[in-house]
């Protein structure tokens, strides 16, 4: 009786532990979001980069800082400041992010700019964003590369 019992035991055991072993797809909490960017505005282009933190593919918040490169008497203009997206549809290849960034033009104005943005995934961790915008009164346009580095 005992073989019986410690050979059910032991089969129990093995499923067990197989269960556990088997990988299931999890999406991770936090991604860090690198992203190279463009925009154009009235005032001409403006060139940086944005670096955030993506919480479960879905809210995403960070850094942005654009900066125009002008050789012109009007000198250097700037946009630092912070922006707020949020994922309508994340796990598609194309996901439509409303956002809002908040900073400081010329380190002197304070900008809310609204944006609807597009971001088409290229592959895993790797995607192409555009995005219309509001800026000063007139229509803005967002160019950008992201890339998408898992933290768990």
């Amino acid at each position: 009786m005992k073989i019986i019992i410690i050979f059910i035991l032991s089969f129990i055991c093995l499923e067990v532990s197989s269960q556990s072993l088997k990988k299931q797809e999890v999406t991770p909490k936090y991604n860090l979001e690198v992203s190279p960017s463009a925009n154009r505005t009235v005032y001409g282009w403006k060139y940086g980069i944005r670096m955030g933190v993506d919480y479960k593919s879905r809210l995403k918040l960070g850094y942005t800082r654009l900066e125009s490169f002008d050789n012109s008497e009007k000198g250097q203009k700037t946009f630092a400041g912070t922006y707020f997206q949020y994922a309508i549809n994340p796990n598609a290849k194309f996901t439509v992010l409303p956002s809002l960034k908040i900073g400081l033009f010329d380190g002197k104005f304070l900008a809310v700019q609204p944006t609807i943005e597009g971001a088409y995934a290229i592959r895993d961790g790797l995607s192409f964003n555009l995005g219309l915008g509001r800026s000063d009164g007139f229509m803005s346009f967002d160019l950008g590369l992201k890339w998408s580095l898992k933290l768990d």
